[in-house]
């Protein structure tokens, strides 16, 4: 007979909580969950552009190094968090306590992602964050250019030693790639956003890492509230496959992206006194402009 343990306190609670996420193992099902797409509900023109990817090295560590962060921390920043409440929004005390580290792919399928583009010169990283996500491309290009609305974050940015560019400064240069990663569902208008890109991108294999978190749901941070998305991306289908091939035919194919590689992994982020990591169903895409605009 199995018994439940049944915790009163929420502070012992929740670092019992934390102890035992310490010790969980990734299940076949948790891997089925974040990698596997069902090709067939696809079509076949995006069903031949899909690689399946696999729990790799850089994934183990990064889920590794969120469970060896210990709950005293978890517990000295969520105490922190409620004193800077009234002065920064969410993403600005992550920046400020350096928590909340996210982590999209690794540095062996951002290699195969960044292989379609014809120069490797120069990337653009838009909503960079801390800057995590990006060293993980920095090796491919000589240059590497962010924006970021955080302060916070934008001074994690200035010590990795990255060109930071104002958020309505980055379309004066053209670039040989820009990564758009999980911020089409977190900005005012993506349809301007994707345009944007597209313009600034250099034709003759210009090329756009695009990651966006399905089923899509479209929300923007106002100070210490999430707001609905005043223009949120006309996504039809329920199932991540529905939504993924609607996000490239409905939108992404007409506004002239040509794709060269979809795949489907977890978007993870270090956790909290409640768990040691966090993760959502991602979409990672390659896609080149068109030759000519």
């Amino acid at each position: 007979m199995s018994h439940q343990i049944i915790i009163a306190h929420p502070l012992i609670r929740s670092a019992y909580y934390h102890i035992m996420s310490q010790f969980e193992e990734i299940t076949s099902e948790c891997l089925s969950r974040w990698y596997n797409i069902n090709v067939g509900e696809l079509g076949a023109d995006i069903a031949a552009k899909v690689e399946t990817h696999h729990c790799d090295t850089d994934t183990l560590e990064f889920i590794q190094s969120s469970k060896n962060i210990s709950y005293g921390k978890h517990l000295l920043d969520s105490l922190m968090s409620i004193f800077l409440y009234p002065f920064f929004g969410a993403t600005s005390r992550n920046g400020i306590l350096n928590r909340g580290v996210m982590f999209v792919a690794s540095r062996d399928l951002f290699s195969k992602l960044v292989s379609f583009g014809e120069r490797h010169n120069s990337l653009l990283d838009i909503g960079a964050g801390d800057g995590n996500v990006t060293k993980n491309m920095e090796t491919h290009y000589s240059e590497i250019y962010v924006t970021e609305c955080s302060a916070p974050m934008q001074y994690r940015l200035r010590t990795r030693g990255y060109h930071l560019m104002e958020i309505n400064e980055w379309q004066k240069l053209n670039y040989d790639a820009i990564s758009c990663l999980n911020v089409l569902d977190r900005c005012d208008d993506p349809y301007k956003l994707l345009s944007d890109i597209y313009n600034n991108l250099k034709i003759n294999g210009g090329l756009l890492i695009l990651a966006v978190v399905l089923p899509y749901h479209g929300l923007v941070e106002k100070s210490n509230e999430w707001k609905p998305q005043p223009n949120p991306l006309k996504i039809n289908g329920y199932s991540f496959e529905e939504q993924l091939a609607s996000l490239i035919r409905d939108i992404l194919m007409p506004m002239g992206y040509q794709l060269n590689m979809a795949t489907k992994v977890p978007y993870l982020c270090s956790g909290d006194l409640n768990a040691s990591y966090y993760s959502l169903n991602d979409a990672l895409l390659s896609l080149t402009v068109a030759k000519q605009r």
